[in-house]
């Protein structure tokens, strides 16, 4: 009986290792060409650096090592290498009071000889949630990035797993899309 279950346990880990292993993130996170967001949010809460804070450790939990990150251009090892552009950010200064907040990225899922295995686009919402009232612009992102985050986590780990794209809050009908007050934007 102990056999049985130490070939069980040994042919187990051997099929988790043999499964393509770890997924890192590809840092930093880029901006598509064409991304928009405004300047003053982009200066003061750098999404590509959320992202890279949010994405990362659950990666590193996936892979059980390391912090879940690679710099662009180093050798992965065999590992997979997952890519996020950011191509929109929905927010200007005045926290909640100004509206909805979104991040949008899209994300290519490569294996280790760089092939794109799969590709996926994201848009996460937020209104702060409870005391959003009370939460600035930065914050209330950093909720979106860590919902895509959850996002990736299984998209990675399920390949028939697909991302629905949540529907804008009613409120975003009428939220602004021009230029940041001059107000601060955190």
């Amino acid at each position: 009986m102990k056999k049985l279950i130490l070939i069980g346990l040994l042919s187990y880990g051997a099929a988790a290792f043999a499964d393509g292993g770890n997924t890192l993130l590809e840092v930093p996170v880029t901006y598509h060409p064409d991304a928009g967001v405004v300047a003053k949010v982009k200066e003061e809460c750098q999404i590509e650096s959320m992202l890279s804070h949010r994405v990362g450790p659950v990666l590193a939990k996936m892979n059980k090592a390391g912090d879940g990150t690679i710099p662009s251009g180093s050798d992965t090892a065999g590992a997979n290498l997952l890519r996020l552009q950011i191509t929109h950010v929905l927010g200007v200064g005045g926290g909640a009071w100004s509206g909805p907040k979104a991040i949008t990225v899209n994300a290519d899922l490569l294996d280790a000889s760089g092939k794109v295995i799969r590709h996926t686009k994201i848009n996460r919402w937020s209104m702060g949630g409870m005391f959003g009232g009370f939460k600035g612009t930065c914050s209330i992102l950093d909720r979106s990035a860590a919902a895509i985050g959850k996002d990736l986590s299984r998209w990675v780990r399920d390949p028939s797993y697909q991302i629905v794209e949540e529907a804008a809050p009613k409120e975003a009908e009428a939220a602004p899309t021009t230029e940041a007050t001059p107000e601060k934007v955190q």
